[in-house]
């Protein structure tokens, strides 16, 4: 045996190796599969020998869930979408529950009468959609081929010459540069409006998810209070706290999410209504851009009136100064309502972030996540507002990822010590003894 130990760490290398070698023969090692595996057999044995070991644990379990969802992608949208709407629509389940309704029959209801509105919307709104998507992308192909022909005319350089420009030098400028520029830009246009039809297209033909998705919310609708009760015994097994910070948490990301959805669908639909109304080209579009963009504070009410003069100028010119002006008062005129009438009533104090705070918000979500950190930027920067005032108050960071529940039993046993021997001490009377009673 002894002889044995010796030869133990050349084994133990021999074999590493080998098995080094295997996984990269096998392509296994650059399997993130393979690696997680390997990695839990490796530390969960270890997981109670040193807290670092937990915490790499914890970290590698996070980053293979982060993976999964990436490398599972568009395989996940019927349950993610099922999870949201029945996220969403637990309150008013709920709500029917108490009314002595079974949870089932409630689920069952709230679900049909989604499908319902998916219906009716998928009947008599989408053929609008795709014919004035089609209508859109065939007036702006026009476009572009009339405005090639209009810089190559003689039209064009006698207007040059009648302002008193070289003809030379702006027709090389003209052909070499701007005709270019102004192409790419134009097939850039084209070709976003062809995916954007192309994707609503693939979206309709998902019949697998179409039936998918019904069956999946009813049931996360009906067992989601199972899954809540699951949750707040695991959170409150060591603290209480902790699922108090969360509950709040969902409070405010339900509600913002919730009223965002209820709010793109009300301006989306009063904006196509009233662009109809005032005779502005392709209203419905219009609308629904309007809608979509209106979850993105500041930036969206801009980007929606930029697309829709864009759009008008191009399709409309000669008639486009009433469609501009109407165009403008809606959308504003929409988000004055939406921002200062109805929803401060709807989110109260919940979502209040200061202008300065909520445009640093979206610089900085935008710039790191993109497209999706403009509509993530007010909900986590509300969170953290709410926890730094919880700090701000109490002196106490959220969820006590400050101290654990043993350090903070210790410093108060340790002040409750100091308190005590800063207590002066009380002099010590003793009574005197009667000599009598000796005698």
């Amino acid at each position: 045996m002894a002889n044995f130990s010796q030869f133990l760490p050349i084994v133990f290398t021999v074999a590493t190796l080998c098995f080094g070698y295997f996984l990269w023969l096998t392509g296994l090692a650059t399997s993130p599969l393979a690696l997680f595996g390997i990695t839990i057999f490796l530390l969960v044995p270890l997981r109670k020998e040193h807290p670092i070991v937990r915490r790499i644990l914890l970290l590698v379990l996070i980053s293979f869930v982060l993976w999964l969802f990436q490398d599972l992608g568009v395989a996940l949208l019927p349950f993610a979408i099922s999870f949201l709407l029945a996220y969403l629509t637990d309150p008013s389940v709920s709500w029917l529950e108490r009314k002595k309704i079974p949870r089932w029959l409630a689920a069952l209801t709230i679900v049909l009468c989604m499908g319902g509105i998916v219906t009716m919307i998928a009947i008599f709104v989408f053929p609008a959609v795709f014919s004035q998507l089609d209508d859109i992308i065939s007036q702006v192909s026009s476009f572009v081929t009339n405005s090639q022909k209009f810089l190559e005319s003689r039209k064009f350089y006698r207007m040059l010459d009648g302002v008193g420009l070289p003809k030379d030098t702006l027709k090389d400028i003209v052909q070499n540069e701007f005709a270019p520029r102004i192409e790419s830009v134009f097939t850039s246009i084209l070709q976003a409006l062809a995916s954007l039809l192309t994707s609503l297209s693939l979206l309709a033909s998902q019949v697998i998810n179409v039936i998918l998705i019904p069956i999946l919310s009813f049931y996360f609708v009906k067992d989601l209070p199972k899954l809540k009760t699951l949750l707040r015994e695991i959170l409150t097994k060591k603290d209480k706290k902790v699922f108090h910070d969360v509950e709040r948490v969902n409070a405010i990301v339900r509600t913002y999410i919730g009223w965002q959805i209820v709010a793109a669908f009300f301006i989306g639909t009063v904006s196509s209504i009233l662009f109809a109304i005032f005779g502005v080209p392709y209203p419905i579009v219009l609308g629904i851009i309007c809608g979509l963009l209106n979850p993105i504070p500041i930036f969206g009410t801009i980007a929606s009136m930029i697309i829709a003069i864009v759009t008008i100028l191009l399709i409309n010119p000669d008639n486009a100064t009433g469609s501009v002006i109407v165009v403008t008062c809606v959308i504003n005129g929409l988000h004055f309502v939406n921002a200062y009438g109805i929803e401060p009533r709807v989110l109260g104090e919940k979502i209040g972030l200061h202008p300065i705070v909520l445009l640093a918000s979206l610089f900085i979500f935008s710039h790191f996540f993109g497209f999706w950190g403009l509509l993530i930027a007010v909900p986590v920067t509300a969170v953290l507002v709410m926890f730094f005032r919880d700090w701000k108050e109490q002196g106490t960071l959220p969820l006590h990822i400050n101290t654990s529940s043993k350090t903070m039993e210790y410093a108060r046993e340790f002040l409750q010590k100091v308190k005590k021997d800063d207590e002066p001490l009380q002099p010590t009377i003793i009574p005197a003894k009667d000599d009598s009673s000796q005698t």
